[in-house]
């Protein structure tokens, strides 16, 4: 079964098997996304692929759960252009801190952080230690933007460089092609690379290994980081595609997880 915890009255989420349930997290962004892509992009996104898992799929190993989608994330990165809204830090860990105490006092043993933006990564994966700790969780974080998530369903797609997917960039004007045309307006997409002093054979990049602390306007001048100008709907549908397939695969080997 796959639900959205919204969509479910108290009894029903009382009455769940808590040993074949997991419980997804979807956390995204609100934030700018160049000219081309609206601000929700990241959360438009995520919320496609929750509906159609939901609608479209299924889990033979139990329950999915999709708890509420929380639509601000950490986005100070991006302060500085119009249309960024972000939690501190501290605010964003206690809000994560407690959704998931919440999530356990209804019975839930396994927890999912579903991320759908690059900026709440540190906090994800530091927050999931600490939930299991102070919880007795089973915490796991799924992020697609610093893991090999896409490159597979990329492969024969992707037109652009090295740098084209990263950031308001083909993969994700592609999702958004697909997702909502009505919202995208390719003819302000431009493609841009990073800053020279981020990219290149070399230690300190976008891709590490070493990271700066930077924020986005030292990285690019119009806001977006990689090649939106390859992307096309019919590469959005079957990225959407792919990742459901991922997604289940990966899931189902959570569900074989216990620790």
């Amino acid at each position: 079964m796959i639900k959205k915890w919204e969509n479910m009255t108290r009894d029903e989420i009382a009455a769940l098997d808590k040993d074949k349930s997991i419980v997804l997290l979807p956390t995204s962004a609100t934030e700018q996304h160049g000219a081309h892509l609206p601000v929700g992009t990241d959360a438009i996104i995520l919320s496609t692929l929750v509906d159609k898992m939901v609608n479209e799929c299924e889990f033979e190993a139990g329950n999915l759960i999709f708890a509420p989608q929380l639509n601000v994330g950490k986005s100070n990165e991006h302060m500085g252009f119009a249309g960024t809204i972000t939690f501190g830090t501290q605010t964003y860990y206690s809000l994560l801190h407690d959704i998931a105490t919440a999530i356990c006092a209804s019975g839930f043993k396994k927890l999912v952080l579903f991320n759908s933006h690059g900026g709440n990564t540190d906090m994800l994966n530091m927050i999931s230690r600490d939930l299991r700790i102070d919880l007795g969780l089973d915490v796991f974080v799924f992020d697609w933007w610093f893991t090999p998530f896409w490159n597979e369903g990329l492969q024969g797609l992707q037109q652009s460089g090295k740098y084209g997917v990263f950031h308001a960039c083909e993969l994700e004007t592609s999702l958004m092609l697909a997702a909502r045309p009505e919202t995208v307006h390719m003819e302000l997409a431009v493609d841009e690379e990073p800053a020279d002093c981020f990219k290149g054979e070399k230690y300190v990049t976008v891709f590490g290994p070493i990271n700066a602390g930077w924020k986005t306007k030292d990285v690019t001048n119009s806001g977006v980081i990689g090649a939106p100008t390859y992307a096309t709907a019919e590469k959005g549908h079957k990225l959407f595609d792919y990742a459901c397939k991922k997604l289940l695969d990966i899931l189902n080997e959570i569900a074989d997880i216990n620790y």
